[in-house]
């Protein structure tokens, strides 16, 4: 398209309103065209049409496009959004000491908003707020154009686009991952970078947009003073550790200083830490979507593995990688705790779980880690993380007490609930770790950590004679609960108890689908042994059992290591103690279900043996021809026949249900080579917070009688075929006459069965 000689804002406005594909190659165009004005002025415009702002948020689609949906247009925003991409050319551009731009608080979480207008912002906001001399407030923020976009990435990823844009929940998943998804893996790759000889691209820009500030940071005080705890606190200074450096660094010439050389990855490190870790998520706002989690953990992790590389660096980003732990260390623990409190007890909840163990394992994102995690052999931790576990010992103890509780109200008889407790316990049970904690709590708290009977130990047993000093704006908290203490083993015991009761009725329920299948097989003929073995689909009971036979293993290894971490002894329980027990219990209580009617419903007061009871009268509700893709099956192929069976039966879906219902020996034929009508249910996710309805709706749809030839993407069809190809070939010199001998037999077999069924 030609330009014009057109006022240079309305034509943005123009190619704003454009097909995404013609959109980005004309803004690439006019990138180059443009002269320095007249980028400064389009460039507030296009930002704030790519993160929506004033439109809700939706934008360019960053957080609603995916590989899967729409793969050219992931592609054009991935290029032209990447690092050196288009969007970053025109941000360094722009970079000069008299371009800046403006952006209004209200923009800002108002956490982060809070510590500006509070005073007690860190001296990289120092040379970024604007303040009003009459009213004495900051008003806005002077940004560099690079600073301007990065700080409308972070903040774009806080707005509830999963409440606000229902189609958005289908992407929110961990198997759909969205284009800003990728885009800030990266970003925190590239300006945090974990090699200590990386550079950070592009490399030749402008290094003078950050006036160097050797001065330390100021200290973050706490609202209130805690009444007990206090928790320790390290490295507070920006690019040093105490008074003592201050003299030496101010006799720094500006070429040392970090913000000259590595501004960028200053700029990003408190962008990302100081937006994302104060996201609000108390009672009175809606929880994050599973997208904004799984980014913070791709935070979490870049920012250790930057900061873990600190010793092998000498050049000026080595300061910025010791703070960087630091950084995150007073905000995460809030952050965590109060999302886990809030979060819904379902299989998203992983999600947040593994947020955490990410935190709390810093030796996984180091050199040596990664070199020795293909060895299936566990690594001791090194002696250098001790003091990362005693300066964020809550982080472990009081997370791990907080979560016990939901852990507690979780059906183990579901694989999912099992390997999220699998993780949890395979972390904490990691070699000397446990020891770890116990020597920090011991040495914190003193003797009379002697683990109290009270089940809240105020924390007042901290020893007065611990040599780390405290730093009470960590935790807030007035009282403390050890982790090792005899309130928190007898919660141990008795969930092993319940985790043990749990893993014998799954037991129980393996050996009853067993015995249901070598039934039904028994009662099979030869030939209908033969066939069925070949040809016929994997059962929903078969799948059942292939997912819940895994359970008692990890069940009992989580046993074992909670045992030996708490030193609990194993329960002794057997099904003949334990049935009259229940049976008495039930007796005396309602009767109860998880599928009651009422309006009200607490799946906690749901016992194991009331699960495994609703389990056994629970009917298939699921199109079996929509199952995922088993590893016995071809991809493509059975992507490629469901398609032809939807063409098929599109067309002739009429003729199909006829023939089911005909009583004669043609409808007879029809059940076996057609599958059976159905009424298909399931829970559709429910379009507001899950924590303020608590509701989901149930659907229905009624399938009707239908062909399915998703059997011959079975890789047992396919080397059934093969073998009939080999037969015909040896035996009549044509590997087509095998298969139409095969394909007799067939038909032999369907007129068989529809005669004796």
């Amino acid at each position: 398209m030609a330009f014009y000689n057109e006022n240079i804002g309305n034509r943005i406005l123009e190619l704003l309103s454009f097909p995404l594909f013609d959109r980005c190659h004309e803004l690439n165009i006019l990138f180059d065209r443009c002269n320095l004005r007249e980028l400064q002025e389009l460039f507030p415009t296009i930002v704030k049409s790519v993160f929506g702002i004033g439109t809700g948020g939706l934008g360019w689609g960053l957080r609603t496009t995916t590989k899967e949906n729409s793969a050219p247009c992931f592609d054009i925003l991935y290029n032209f959004f990447s690092p050196m991409g288009p969007m970053f050319r025109l941000c360094y551009n722009l970079l000069n000491d008299q371009i800046k731009f403006e952006m209004s608080l209200e923009h800002l979480p108002h956490k982060l908003v809070e510590l500006i207008h509070s005073g007690q912002y860190s001296m990289f906001y120092a040379d970024l707020v604007n303040i009003d001399p009459f009213r004495r407030q900051v008003t806005s923020l002077s940004l560099n154009a690079f600073d301007y976009y990065m700080l409308h990435f972070v903040i774009h990823a806080t707005f509830p686009l999963h409440k606000m844009y229902p189609a958005a929940l289908q992407v929110h998943n961990e198997r759909m991952k969205t284009v800003y998804f990728f885009l800030t893996a990266e970003y925190l790759c590239n300006f945090l970078p974990s090699r200590p000889d990386a550079m950070v691209m592009p490399s030749n820009i402008c290094t003078s947009v950050k006036a160097p500030q050797p001065m330390p940071v100021q200290q973050l005080q706490p609202k209130r003073s805690p009444k007990y705890l206090k928790i320790p606190q390290t490295n507070q200074s920006l690019y040093g550790s105490g008074s003592n450096n201050m003299t030496q660094m101010n006799q720094r010439s500006s070429e040392a200083s970090p913000r000259a050389h590595a501004w960028r990855t200053e700029s990003v490190l408190h962008f990302f830490i100081d937006t994302w870790l104060r996201y609000d998520v108390d009672e009175a706002r809606d929880l994050p979507s599973s997208e904004f989690i799984r980014v913070v953990r791709i935070l979490i992790k870049q920012t250790h593995s930057f900061a873990n590389s600190a010793s092998l660096d000498q050049t000026a980003m080595a300061t910025l990688r010791k703070i960087a732990q630091p950084m995150m260390r007073p905000r995460i623990y809030p952050f965590i705790k109060s999302i886990i409190g809030r979060w819904p007890l379902d299989s998203s909840m992983s999600v947040v779980l593994e947020l955490w163990l990410s935190y709390i394992q810093p030796w996984r994102y180091t050199f040596e880690w990664q070199n020795n995690s293909g060895n299936n052999i566990e690594v001791p931790i090194n002696s250098r993380f001790d003091t990362f576990i005693a300066d964020n010992l809550v982080i472990y103890t009081q997370i791990f007490v907080h979560i016990l509780p939901r852990f507690e109200r979780l059906d183990f008889t579901s694989l999912r609930n099992v390997i999220m407790l699998h993780r949890l316990v395979k972390v904490f049970s990691q070699s000397t770790l446990p020891q770890k904690l116990y020597n920090a709590e011991k040495s914190y708290a003193g003797n009379t950590i002697g683990f109290v009977d009270s089940p809240r130990k105020h924390s007042t047993f901290l020893s007065s004679n611990s040599s780390v000093e405290w730093d009470g704006s960590f935790y807030h908290e007035d009282v403390y609960t050890p982790m090792f203490g005899s309130a928190i083993k007898c919660e141990i015991e008795q969930f092993i108890k319940t985790v043990h009761i749990s893993r014998m009725y799954v037991g129980q329920e393996i050996n009853a689908i067993r015995r249901e299948q070598m039934e039904r097989r028994n009662s099979l003929g030869f030939f209908r042994k033969v066939f069925s073995s070949v040809f016929s689909d994997t059962s929903p009971a078969e799948l059942k059992l292939q997912e819940i036979s895994k359970i008692p293993d990890i069940l009992d290894l989580a046993v074992r290591s909670l045992s030996q971490m708490f030193n609990v002894e194993l329960p002794n329980i057997s099904m003949e103690q334990l049935e009259p027990v229940v049976g008495q219990s039930f007796s005396k209580s309602l009767n109860f279900s998880i599928y009651d009617n009422s309006d009200y419903l607490d799946i906690s007061r749901v016992s194991p043996l009331q699960m495994m009871n609703n389990l056994a009268h629970m009917k298939s509700c699921i199109d079996p021809t929509t199952v995922p893709i088993q590893t016995h099956e071809c991809t493509v192929l059975v992507r490629l026949l469901h398609q032809v069976s939807c063409a098929l039966n599109g067309k002739f879906g009429e003729q199909f249900h006829k023939f089911w219902n005909r009583p004669d020996f043609l409808g007879k034929i029809s059940h076996q080579l057609l599958y059976p009508p159905m009424t298909a249910q399931w829970f559709e996710k429910p379009r507001v917070s899950a924590c303020v309805s608590g509701v989901s709706e149930l659907c229905e749809e009624d399938i009707p009688a239908r062909v399915c030839l998703r059997f011959l993407g079975s890789y047992r069809t396919l080397a059934l075929i093969a073998l009939a190809m080999l037969i015909g070939y040896i035996f009549w010199g044509s590997a087509s006459y095998g298969v139409i001998a095969l394909f007799f037999m067939s038909l032999v077999y369907v007129l068989i069965m529809a005669l004796i069924s």
